[in-house]
């Protein structure tokens, strides 16, 4: 029916989107945002006809069908209707997570990203990446999404419909907390040219102030003294993890101007435990004879006492023999084992380089048992971080 009045209201903030049926009896609203909203249509000779609660998510397209009957106008029909199972407005395949679902399960980290990986074909893409996090270059949460097999900097990151790519390490530049989203859909197929690249189309859509004023405060905390012993650790590794914040919504001008704003903080103190092999006491004054094992080696197919020494003999640089004749008359290199005052593997105080062993004096001296492996250290991870953002919301016109 053409020439019907089409009221498409936000039920959180009041406001009105007005258009008018075209000959054919369509309408078409653009860039709706993000919310729940009720559709109404009028026309002179005709009850008033109005569907409640129409739910619209990140980047759909949804139709409303409304019949118009003989009546006055003062009378309304009301229409309810589930949704329909099956989006037939485009071919896009996705995942959306909404605000419930974002708040209610649980994040190691309040990373957002990692609610991603329940779509099909999803997940973390390969490790040790820049983008994975954990690196001087990138110290926040891991920000890689793999889909469908394809490289992590092959997605496209969007933040209210503006480009959130972070071209360097082929992640976001804006990563919002939990608390600050409304929803976000990750599109992993048949996406529109619009969003372009190979990979997934993850968007990102912050809250908005209504007419209502909302917000809320929250603490997440992580401490050792809460923590199991981690098998690989000897004894309990300190770590602390605190992250904090606040958000608030709320009207600057009612239906017309609203604002909303969040902060995150976060303080992680933790200790990464980490085996290394350093030289030994006996080993920085030049004795290596405990890397003797008892196997023994030749250079030589027929071995002969002259020529056979143990697997961990250290030799003498400077006293290659180039023309040592074997018992079987083969000639191969060789050099003189290093001993000192007859004991084997000990070099001569008197050919130890003074710099040389200055230099070893730096490593730290073993705490653990054994040759390698022998030296626990417990570094320590100091990581801060604070972020907010800011979302101004103003309608111009009802058109």
């Amino acid at each position: 029916m053409s020439d019907a009045v089409v009221v498409i209201t936000n039920r959180d903030t009041g406001e009105p989107i007005h258009l008018t049926t075209n000959s054919e009896g369509d309408y078409n609203a653009k860039l709706v945002k993000i919310g729940n909203y009720s559709v109404s249509a009028t026309k002179q000779g005709f009850e008033r006809t109005i569907q409640q609660s129409v739910d619209v998510a990140v980047n759909q397209s949804v139709r409303v069908d409304l019949v118009l009957k003989l009546g006055a106008a003062s009378e309304t029909v009301e229409v309810s209707g589930a949704a329909p199972l099956l989006q037939t407005e485009t071919s896009s395949l996705g995942t959306i997570e909404t605000e419930k679902r974002i708040s209610d399960l649980p994040l190691n980290g309040r990373n957002f990203i990692q609610l991603a990986y329940l779509g099909p074909g999803a997940n973390a893409g390969q490790t040790g990446t820049n983008v994975s996090g954990g690196v001087f270059e990138n110290e926040r949460a891991n920000e890689g999404v793999s889909v469908n097999g394809l490289r992590v900097s092959n997605n496209n990151f969007l933040l209210n419909g503006v480009d959130n790519n972070e071209f360097g390490l082929g992640g976001v530049i804006v990563l919002p907390p939990p608390d600050a989203i409304q929803e976000f859909k990750t599109e992993e197929n048949s996406m529109s040219a619009e969003f372009g690249r190979g990979g997934a189309a993850v968007n990102v859509v912050l809250k908005s102030g209504a007419n209502r004023v909302h917000g809320g405060v929250y603490e997440f905390i992580r401490n050792d003294k809460l923590d199991a012993v981690n098998y690989f650790n000897e004894g309990q590794q300190p770590f602390k993890r605190n992250q904090f914040g606040a958000f608030l919504g709320g009207p600057i001008h009612k239906n017309r101007t609203f604002l909303f704003g969040d902060y995150e903080g976060s303080r992680m103190r933790a200790s990464n435990p980490f085996f290394s092999t350093v030289p030994t006491i006996a080993e920085r004054g030049g004795d290596f004879s405990d890397r003797l094992t008892g196997t023994t080696f030749s250079p030589c197919a027929t071995p002969s006492a002259a020529d056979t020494f143990d697997v961990g003999t250290v030799f003498d640089p400077y006293s290659t023999n180039s023309n040592y004749t074997c018992a079987d008359g083969a000639v191969v290199s060789l050099r003189t084992p290093v001993s000192y005052q007859g004991n084997p593997n000990v070099i001569d105080p008197a050919l130890i380089n003074q710099v040389g062993s200055n230099i070893a004096n730096f490593y730290p001296t073993p705490n653990q048992a054994g040759l390698t492996n022998n030296y626990l250290a417990n570094q320590n991870q100091v990581n801060d971080q604070d972020s907010f953002d800011l979302r101004l919301d103003h309608r111009f016109s009802d058109q």
